[in-house]
C-alpha cells in the first residue's frame, strides 16, 4: 500500500511540472492551424507517456533491487515419500518362564522317567511314575469288595419288595417290615463305602504317574529310578514354558499415547542379537505416587523358555507406523496456535543457482506425540520439493535466500 501511495504523488508531481511546462506555450498555440495543433498534442502526449513510464521503471526498480537481495542462508532437504514409525523406550523385569518344583502325590518306588534332562514336554505328558502293583492290588480289593456290596444290596431290595407285597396281604408283621427296610439301608451304606474306596483307588493308581503341569522342559532330576519317595520328596525341576511378561513403568504424562494391542520390540541383556516381538496387553489404571508413572505389561512369546523371570531388558513401544507417507522434523514445522502449521518451503530461481524464495505453505499433519522427532504431512506439500530444515536469519514469506543442496543418503 505505501509503494502505491508513493506512485501516485510521484504521478501527480509529474502533471504539475507538465502544467507548468506548457502554461507559457498555451496562448501561442491557441494561434496554431488545426493541423499543427494535432501534431504538438501529439508530441505533449508523447512526453507524458515517456516520462511517466521512467518514473514508473524507477520505482519498480528500486522495490526489485531490494527483493533481490539475499536475506538468510539456509540449509535445505527435499521431501521424499518412505515408511515411517514413531516408538517409545522402555526397559523393565521379565516375568517369564516358572520353574517348578515336581512331587508325587503318594508315596513309592519311582520306577522310571520317560524323558531325559532338557527334553522338551507337552501339557499332560507322564514324566516319570511310581512302581504301580501295590496301587494295582489295592485297586482290585476296593473293585471286587464294591461289586460284593453292590450285588448283596440288590439282593436286599428284592427281599424288601417281597416283604412289602406280604405285609399288604397281611402276612408278615409290621415290624418285620422295618427290620428289613433297616437291613437295605445298612447295606446301601456299605456299598457307598465300598465305592468310595474304590474312587480313592483308582486315584492313587493314576497318581503313580507324574504328569507335566505344562508345556516346558525337564530341567533336573533330583531322586534316580529306583529309590522310595514320598508326597515331601521333590523329585525333578521342571521349568514351564508359556508367554513371559514384561512389565515396564511410562511416566504419567506419556502414557495417553500407548495403547493395547501396540507391537513391541524387546531386547535381552543375556541374547543380545535376538529380538522377541510382542504386543501391549495390560495397562495399569493406577499412577504410582511416588514415581508418578503407570504400570504397562507387555505379552511376549516364550515358547523355547528363553525369557526367564527377573530378566532385565529394553524395549521399543511401536507408537505409530505408516508406509508410503511424507514425513518431515517437527522443528522445522512453524506453528501457529493448534490448528495453523506452516513448512517454510524453497522455490527455486531460474536466475541463479542455488537461490530461491520463501514460501511459508500451509500444510496438514497427523496427529503428533510427545515423543516424536518426526511429524507425518498429510496435505500441503509434494514429495521432491525443497524445505528449510537450518537458518542464518529470519524467515519470512517471499524473501530470497541462498541454500546448499542437499546430500543425497545412500
Amino acid at each position: 500500500m505505501k509503494f502505491l501511495s508513493n506512485l501516485k504523488e510521484k504521478v501527480v508531481n509529474v502533471g504539475r511540472i507538465v502544467q507548468t511546462v506548457v502554461r507559457p506555450f498555451k496562448v501561442a498555440f491557441l494561434q496554431f492551424n488545426h493541423k499543427k495543433k494535432i501534431v504538438i498534442i501529439a508530441s505533449v502526449f508523447f512526453a507524458i507517456v515517456v516520462l511517466f513510464f521512467g518514473v514508473k521503471s524507477f520505482v519498480f526498480k528500486s522495490k526489485t533491487k531490494g527483493k533481490e537481495e539475499i536475506v538468510a542462508k539456509v540449509k535445505v532437504a527435499k521431501i521424499k515419500k518412505g515408511d515411517f514409525s514413531q516408538k517409545y523406550s522402555v526397559m523393565g523385569t521379565i516375568k517369564g518362564a516358572v520353574e517348578n518344583d515336581l512331587r508325587f502325590e503318594i508315596e513309592g518306588a519311582l520306577s522310571k522317567y520317560n524323558y531325559k534332562e532338557g527334553t522338551r514336554i507337552y501339557k499332560g505328558s507322564i514324566i516319570a511314575y511310581l512302581d504301580p502293583k501295590d496301587a494295582m492290588t489295592k485297586l482290585s480289593y476296593a473293585k471286587s469288595k464294591y461289586e460284593s456290596e453292590k450285588a448283596a444290596y440288590f439282593s436286599a431290595q428284592q427281599k424288601l419288595k417281597v416283604y412289602e407285597d406280604l405285609y399288604k396281604l397281611k402276612a408278615v408283621s409290621e415290624s418285620k417290615l422295618i427290620e428289613t427296610r433297616f437291613e437295605v439301608e445298612a447295606i446301601r451304606q456299605r456299598m457307598g463305602s465300598a465305592m468310595a474306596e474304590l474312587e480313592l483307588a483308582q486315584s492313587n493308581l493314576l497318581k503313580t504317574n507324574l504328569f507335566a503341569p505344562s508345556n516346558g522342559i525337564l530341567a533336573d532330576i533330583i531322586v534316580q529310578s529306583g529309590e522310595f519317595v514320598t508326597p515331601n520328596d521333590i523329585v525333578a525341576k521342571f521349568v514351564s514354558i508359556g508367554d513371559a511378561n514384561l512389565e515396564v513403568e511410562i511416566s504419567e504424562s506419556d502414557v495417553g499415547q500407548v495403547r493395547i494391542g501396540l507391537k513391541t520390540k524387546v531386547f535381552c541383556d543375556a541374547y543380545r542379537d535376538k529380538e522377541f516381538n510382542g504386543a501391549v496387553f495390560e495397562i495399569s489404571p493406577i499412577v504410582k505416587e511416588r514415581t508418578r508413572s503407570v504400570v504397562v505389561k507387555i505379552r511376549l512369546p516364550n515358547e523355547q523358555g528363553l525369557l526367564r523371570s527377573g530378566m532385565f531388558a529394553r524395549g521399543e513401544i511401536l507408537l505409530l507406523e505408516a508406509v508410503d507417507v511424507i514425513a518431515v522434523p517437527s522443528d522445522s514445522i512453524v506453528s501457529l496456535g493448534v490448528e495453523t502449521k506452516l513448512l517454510p518451503i524453497v522455490k527455486p530461481t531460474l536466475k541463479k543457482q542455488n537461490q530461491g524464495i520463501v514460501e511459508l505453505r500451509h500444510i496438514q499433519v497427523s496427529t503428533g506425540t510427545a515423543v516424536e522427532k518426526s511429524i507425518v504431512v498429510t496435505d500441503g506439500v509434494k514429495e521432491g520439493e525443497l524445505y528449510i530444515t537450518e537458518t542464518s536469519g529470519e524467515l519470512s514469506d517471499g524473501i530470497l535466500v541462498e541454500y546448499m543442496e542437499p546430500v543425497e543418503k545412500q
